[in-house]
């Protein structure tokens, strides 16, 4: 079949070639030989009568037309990609299918296990591969290469659908042996002291905390940063320092190391935890079976900490 006398395998040459912008790389991503991918791009070049790959220095670079390319063509790969995946019926029990989740070592820690523990008892056969969110998060989504993306809104896509799955606070941890601070922390001690924060990737992500402070006009004293949520409640431990960390793994690290959870004395907005999917996935009987684990293992984590609040009153 050909569209517009464009062959589908052509498209397939072309969108390996616009994200990877090198012969030899594109031809590895489709497993393809390079002289047929060399082949393929005279033939895309004959097609568009555009370069689409032009040499500068040593490196290729797509030329503008190319880059134009670039979205309505992954658009219509992952369309299809979407379609392939599609069964008349979805048997999670007989599935041996794999969703790709990008998620903060905070949700991984407080509520992915649960998660994989609800999937096994459904469907033992499916395959869950979940990575560390990265400073390229959106493009991950927005290109597919992942399924799933774990985020707070505050931080979303307003291309792709979304639900939310929980909300959290922010609260205060430090060493059970802190001199410096009593049953509570003051604003000012809260800006004058030391500070554990979390950092990704050289400081290209920045954690949710830290861009609401500088969004209220306040600046820590950041003395040592953690590449992860889960390490930061540790790093307080022995020290004067502070941290500011969800409530939820505060919670959690307090059972664990020799920490206190303290109300945090500027006032942050709450942090609210979604998953979003790419709108071509908005029907895939996987996914949608998939969101359902997570809406319900989220509705658990929400009144198990309702029910602690109440025994505690």
């Amino acid at each position: 079949m050909r569209l517009n006398r464009l062959d589908p395998k052509l498209t397939v040459c072309l969108d390996a070639l616009l994200a990877e912008r090198n012969v030899s790389r594109a031809a590895a991503r489709i497993f393809v030989s390079q002289p047929a991918m060399s082949v393929a791009l005279r033939r895309l070049r004959a097609y568009f009568g555009d370069d689409l790959l032009a040499m500068i220095g040593r490196s290729y670079r797509l030329t503008p037309f190319a880059e134009s390319l670039q979205k309505p063509v992954r658009d219509v790969m992952l369309q299809m990609q979407a379609i392939s995946a599609w069964r008349p019926n979805f048997e999670p029990l007989k599935s041996d299918r794999k969703i790709i989740i990008e998620a903060s070592d905070y949700l991984s820690t407080v509520f992915m296990a649960r998660v994989f523990e609800r999937a096994y008892s459904m469907a033992p056969g499916m395959r869950f591969d979940l990575r560390l969110l990265s400073p390229a998060f959106l493009e991950d989504l927005d290109s597919g290469a992942i399924d799933l993306l774990l985020i707070p809104e505050a931080m979303s896509s307003s291309a792709h659908p979304a639900d939310i799955l929980f909300r959290d606070t922010f609260s205060c941890v430090v060493w059970t042996g802190n001199t410096l601070i009593g049953r509570r922390v003051t604003r000012k001690q809260y800006l004058e002291l030391g500070h554990v924060i979390s950092e990704w990737d050289g400081g290209r992500l920045e954690a949710l905390d830290e861009q609401l402070l500088a969004q209220s006009g306040y600046k820590r004293r950041r003395e040592v940063t953690a590449p992860s949520f889960s390490l930061t409640p540790q790093f307080v431990a022995g020290t004067q320092r502070i941290a500011t960390v969800q409530t939820r793994l505060a919670l959690m690290m307090a059972k664990q190391w020799p920490i206190r959870v303290l109300p945090c004395p500027i006032e942050l907005p709450p942090i609210v935890e979604t998953v979003q999917w790419h709108k071509y996935q908005e029907r895939d009987p996987a996914i949608v079976w998939f969101l359902g684990v997570l809406k319900a293992v989220a509705g658990d984590l929400v009144r198990a900490r309702s029910s602690r609040r109440s025994e505690a009153a």
